[in-house]
């Protein structure tokens, strides 16, 4: 593991033996324990400050779901008429909204990182793992405002919060660790290639119709060929989307086998994301 300027500092050595990366270079776990604290410095300057100038403020954070949610209501509750399990329409599709735009949101924001700080980037060193990170986190602030007006919604409609909420933790963590790898992957790619932020949000509404979102899961099984089942079960935001239903309104898939199928790509992403990440971090000052 390549130690750390400060770290050789520490011992005494002066002189550092600068070469190239090491085609399988892996992150420096203790350097970024030792930068901790900027993680959450990084966190409550994206929350305090992201709308200090805006007219709305806070409020930005609740009304693009609740927007998608009177959109979904009208056109696919009310006019298309898709089935919603036996539960009101505006509030089926807003307990999966929530998780959906905590996994977008984590992968659109974290791929900008390095673009939104670049000149702190070319200026101070620090580890650049870090800056995909916060936004992750800063998108969980989000998610924390908004879930509370579910859980409002919710006892408005008379569902009462039971022994499953124990499990949103696990299912929480999917969405941001899968949009953390999402982020990684692209976010050395839109320094360089500024349109790339555009093809990732592309990507991602595209994901989200093959997302069980805005329409029951039901409504796949019984529209579509046997044999696209199986391949739509490999969609990892799946059993996210589904096991938060059944935890908020009882609708929806409990958490089963294809759980683990999601929390193993999602390890596999963020692997892949960090790999690729650190290959590009180097040159990314060469870019601008």
């Amino acid at each position: 593991m390549r130690e750390s300027a400060a770290d050789l500092i520490e011992r005494g050595e002066t002189e550092v033996d600068i070469g190239p990366f090491s085609l399988w270079e892996q992150p420096n776990l203790k350097e970024l324990w030792d930068f901790r604290h900027l993680l959450f410095v990084l966190v409550r300057r994206n929350v305090f400050y992201r709308y200090r100038q805006s007219l709305l403020g806070p409020a930005w954070f609740v009304i693009d779901p609740l927007l998608k949610m009177g959109v979904f209501s009208l056109l696919l509750g009310g006019i298309a008429g898709l089935p919603s399990e036996g539960v009101p329409y505006p509030l089926f599709v807003y307990t999966a909204i929530l998780p959906w735009t905590l996994f977008s949101s984590s992968a659109s924001r974290s791929t900008g990182s390095l673009l939104n700080y670049i000149h702190i980037i070319s200026k101070v060193y620090f580890p650049r793992l870090l800056l995909p990170a916060a936004e992750v986190l800063t998108s969980l602030a989000d998610f924390a405002i908004s879930f509370a007006i579910l859980i409002a919604m919710a006892l408005a409609y008379g569902y009462v919060p039971t022994i499953r909420f124990l499990i949103i933790p696990l299912l929480l963590g999917i969405p941001m660790i899968l949009g953390l790898g999402v982020g990684y992957i692209f976010a050395g790619s839109q320094v360089r290639y500024r349109d790339v932020g555009s093809f990732v949000g592309y990507f991602l509404k595209f994901w989200e119709y093959l997302t069980p979102v805005a329409y029951s899961v039901t409504v796949i099984s019984t529209r579509v060929p046997d044999w696209v089942i199986p391949l739509y079960q490999l969609n990892p935001m799946n059993p996210v989307v589904e096991g938060f239903r059944w935890i908020m309104v009882g609708a929806g898939r409990a958490p089963d086998w294809t759980l683990g199928v999601s929390l193993f790509v999602t390890v596999v992403v963020v692997i892949v994301g960090v790999y690729v990440f650190s290959r590009s971090e180097h040159s990314i000052i060469d870019w601008v």
